[in-house]
């Protein structure tokens, strides 16, 4: 034990509870438990009485009435980097997460109980998809049955296929996967572009198999993912300058598609004939505030209005909002966009490991032009949120451009939900 530890006055040097308990985080001094993990000999320093007020878990494993009697416990499903880092977050509600391990801790906080670590897990993940690390995340989400996650991983790539198809992550995720992506209507990607990523996915897999990276064995190690192709969506030019020469089809399968192609009526009972991916709308989420929220609550329930005027640089419909709220707590809201279109009541109830909001959407959304203002006023009743930010007055995702006007720098109002309207739209009267 290190000197500096039998110091009996060490304390007087640490002038918060964090910082003692910062002190403590992985330290032998005062320990009565300590964790290792498979492949490892390294040793983690604990004291149940820190996790116990963490965890449930925890609580039943040192102080229930099964009580771990062993002075070490072996965790055979983590490693060292994320059980150091679950560890840090029990003493210094920090935790430094990364695309590799974030899903990892994710699965422990969930193990052991801990909904807070699982939120900041989720608040990493929302803050860090990108077209590099989609496909790793998605992949650990589905080995994790995070259910969640894998769905946001999915409307992520709905939205930016061409940017994830063509990541170096693609090419490592496995044949079930590359199956449910070909398969998905709402891609953003053209079918050849598609086409040409599945091709050097399936050079990368004969790799891992270690076998030739052959026309036949690419086309082997696809499976049932090449008939989710839609070959009959490209152009004739497209097909024609990329299909042939790959080697995926045979000669009969290439007359069928040209026969298509050229007008003619032909069906299969194995290909995908359809001519287009049927675009659901992606939806689109942006905050109105700049920089930091500050918040608190009002103690007792009570009624109020908050008012926004927005308008967008391109066509989009718009589907809801995204309202802050007490955690756990119930919500009636009365949700009016630009009156004379919409007034109809909504009650949401916030769940979601305690994230503080909870969205409130459009039965169905409505469809609003280009630089036209859009007035919302909420009706709310609830716990009344209490905070200091700026409301932006512009922002720009997705190649649209957002106007926001409010009366002042507070609001219940933390994002607007929409989508981009790629349809002619004919002129609305709000």
């Amino acid at each position: 034990m290190a000197t500096s530890q039998q110091e009996v006055d060490w304390q007087s040097t640490k002038k918060t509870v964090l910082e003692r308990s910062r002190h403590m985080f992985n330290n032998p001094f005062m320990s009565d438990i300590a964790f290792s993990c498979e492949g490892s000999d390294k040793k983690f320093f604990a004291h149940k009485h820190v996790l116990a007020t963490s965890s449930a878990v925890f609580y039943a494993m040192f102080y229930g009435e099964l009580a771990e009697k062993n002075s070490v416990v072996h965790l055979s499903d983590t490693d060292e980097e994320i059980l150091e880092e679950f560890l840090r977050f029990l003493y210094t509600d920090e935790c430094n997460l990364t695309t590799e391990n974030a899903v990892f801790v994710l699965y422990l906080a969930k193990k052991y109980i801990v909904p807070s670590l699982a939120q900041k897990c989720f608040e990493y993940f929302d803050a860090n998809f990108t077209a590099e690390n989609v496909f790793s995340l998605l992949q650990k989400a589905i080995q994790f049955d995070e259910n969640k996650l894998e769905e946001k991983c999915w409307d992520f790539i709905d939205l930016k296929t061409s940017e994830a198809v063509a990541s170096d992550g693609f090419s490592d995720i496995n044949q079930a996967t590359l199956v449910e992506l070909v398969k998905r209507e709402p891609l953003n990607v053209r079918e050849v572009d598609l086409f040409k990523a599945v091709l050097k996915w399936s050079e990368a897999e004969c790799s891992r198999k270690g076998i030739e990276a052959n026309a036949k064995n690419k086309r082997a190690v696809m499976g049932n993912a090449i008939y989710q192709i839609r070959f009959v969506s490209m152009t004739l030019q497209d097909f024609a300058q990329n299909v042939p020469q790959s080697g995926m089809l045979t000669p009969e399968e290439m007359l069928l598609f040209y026969g298509k192609l050229g007008g003619a009526e032909r069906t299969s009972k194995i290909w995908n004939m359809s001519e287009t991916r049927a675009k659901e709308d992606i939806l689109i989420r942006c905050g109105i505030f700049d920089g930091h929220v500050s918040c608190g609550f009002s103690s007792t329930v009570s009624t109020w209005e908050d008012t926004l005027r927005i308008s967008f640089s391109k066509p989009v419909k718009f589907h809801g909002v995204r309202l802050f709220g007490k955690k756990q707590k119930e919500y009636n809201v009365k949700l009016e966009v630009s009156s004379r279109i919409i007034e109809k009541k909504f009650h949401s109830k916030h769940n979601d490991f305690g994230m503080s909001w909870f969205n409130v959407m459009l039965p169905v959304p409505i469809k609003v032009q280009a630089n036209f203002p859009v007035h919302l006023k909420a009706t709310i009743t609830g716990y009344h949120y209490v905070y200091s930010a700026r409301v932006r007055k512009t922002v720009e995702t997705n190649g649209i451009t957002i106007n926001f006007e409010a009366k002042q720098d507070s609001s219940q109002f933390d994002k607007i939900i929409f989508s981009e309207n790629l349809n002619e739209i004919r002129h609305y009267n709000f």
